[in-house]
């Protein structure tokens, strides 16, 4: 049986970035995304399926970043380290954020 999966779209794709950026300054946070993460998604206005994995978080980059950054980052593209292109999101957390299990 294959695993169902969800791809985010732009907008909910700038609103996981905030989301992805709020949990990497709160730990707490952090904490109530592994305990309801569909809780903590809809509240950052992402309606996510039942049934489909939640994705991820990815770990925190090593230093600086401006959340402003991020956000605006999140729609667009960018090149990944094995040339091809992405949106950021993709690229900095990988395809298990947005619901790709490949």
């Amino acid at each position: 049986m294959a695993e169902s999966r969800y791809v985010f779209g732009d907008e909910d794709r700038r609103k996981f970035a905030r989301l992805v950026a709020a949990t990497w300054q709160d730990g707490g946070l952090r904490g109530r995304y592994g305990g309801d993460p569909r809780a903590l998604l809809n509240q950052y206005g992402i309606a996510y399926p039942e049934g489909v994995p939640t994705p991820p978080l990815p770990p925190r980059p090593d230093g600086e970043f401006d959340i402003t950054e991020l956000e605006s980052a999140a729609g667009s593209v960018a090149y990944t380290t094995d040339g091809t292109a992405s949106s950021i999101g993709t690229a900095l957390c990988g395809s298990a954020c947005f619901g790709d299990p490949q």
